[in-house]
Formats: C-alpha cells, structure tokens, sequence
C-alpha cells in the first residue's frame, strides 16, 4: 500500500462518517414527525415541529389531523422544492402527503381522510428505475373525498371536486367533478359553490 493510498482512505473517513451520521438524523426525524409528532393530539403542537422542524408554510387556521404520513428525503429537501397549505385547509386523518417534489394547497382545501398526495415516481424508461419527482397544484376550494389519490405533476383546478377512491392522473379544470380510476369528468359545480369558507377555529385538542 503506497503512502499515498493510505492517507487518501485517512482522510475519505471523516466523509462517510459525516454521511452516516446525516443520514441518521434525516431518518431520526422522519420517524419522530411519522411516529411520534403525528400522533401528538394537539395541532399547535404538530404544526409547531411542522414549520420549524421541515419548514413546511401552513397558513391561518389550516389544520393537519392525526395520524398523517409525511414523506420526505430531509428536512432540507423540503425547505428547497417547498410544502405550502393555504389558509383554513384542512388535511383529514390517515392523509399521506409525499413532499418529495413541491406540493403546494391553496385555501380553503378539504382533504378527506386517507387520501394520498405524491408527488415522486420511479422512470419506468430508465435502466436504473431512477425516481423522479413533479409538482402537484391544488388550487382554493377544491375538496378531495376519502381515499382518492393525487398522483405526480397534476393541477387540481379552483373549486373543483374529487369523488372518493379516484385516482387522478391528469389536470382537472376549474369546477369539475371527476370520479373513477382513472378519474374522468363526471359534472360541473357552479361558481357560486366555491364562495365559502371553512373558517371555523380548530379544537384546543385533536
């Protein structure tokens, strides 16, 4: 072994340490915001580690129920691509949102339980399966029925509506009712049904 060689493999060391201990973390925090954080029956609280810890922006009288995943790469990740929920959304119970590309919710969303936001996707073109990521869009007043699924790089139009269990694999236009797997317009809403507000306060506990 040249001297060279030896002091090379000295001095790799302190990287590979440096990148198991980030990855350490990274997988720390994921499992205190999946485990412990989500499970905590206060929203100031969840919102709280939310915010400072992820740097998700969560506007006025938004709320994030119990018991939603959020899926993430790190903390930094989501800082840098972004996870914006507008003011007096609401994300119901057993919701996964996956903030490894840019999700972005406008106000005034209603997200029903269980229903699934992603935003990664494995190229099925690429030799490696490489994962990939696109933007999801959900503009104001759009409401989202239980179980349905989101799927990479969709808008989701203002004031439109996505039945229960649909998977929506394309755009919806504004004030469009879409149902079915894959999701297909089904009706229309009129302007008028998206002049409301969910403006009542959330509960001290929940």
């Amino acid at each position: 072994m040249s001297a060279g060689t030896g002091i090379e493999r000295l001095e790799a060391q302190p990287d590979g340490t440096e990148r198991r201990a980030r990855l350490f973390a990274v997988r720390v925090v994921n499992y205190v915001t999946n485990e412990v954080i989500s499970h905590v029956p206060s929203f100031r609280l969840r919102h709280l580690w939310y915010r400072a810890v992820l740097g998700a922006q969560i506007g006025q009288g938004a709320g994030i129920h119990l018991g939603c995943y959020l899926w993430f790469y790190s903390p930094r990740q989501v800082r840098r691509d972004g996870l914006r929920i507008g003011a007096f959304t609401r994300i119901n119970r057993g919701c996964c949102l996956d903030a490894r590309g840019s999700i972005t919710l406008g106000d005034n969303v209603s997200i029903s339980r269980d229903t699934m936001i992603l935003t990664a996707y494995h190229q099925p073109d690429d030799p490696g399966f490489a994962v990939a990521s696109r933007p999801v869009v959900i503009e104001d007043h759009v409401w989202i029925g239980a179980r349905a699924m989101i799927m990479p790089g969709v808008r989701v139009g203002r004031g439109s509506v996505v039945a229960a269990g649909a998977v929506v694999t394309r755009d919806v236009a504004p004030l469009t009712i879409v149902a079915g797997m894959p999701a297909r317009p089904i009706g229309t809403r009129p302007d008028a049904a998206t002049w409301y507000d969910i403006d009542q306060p959330l509960p001290l506990f929940e």
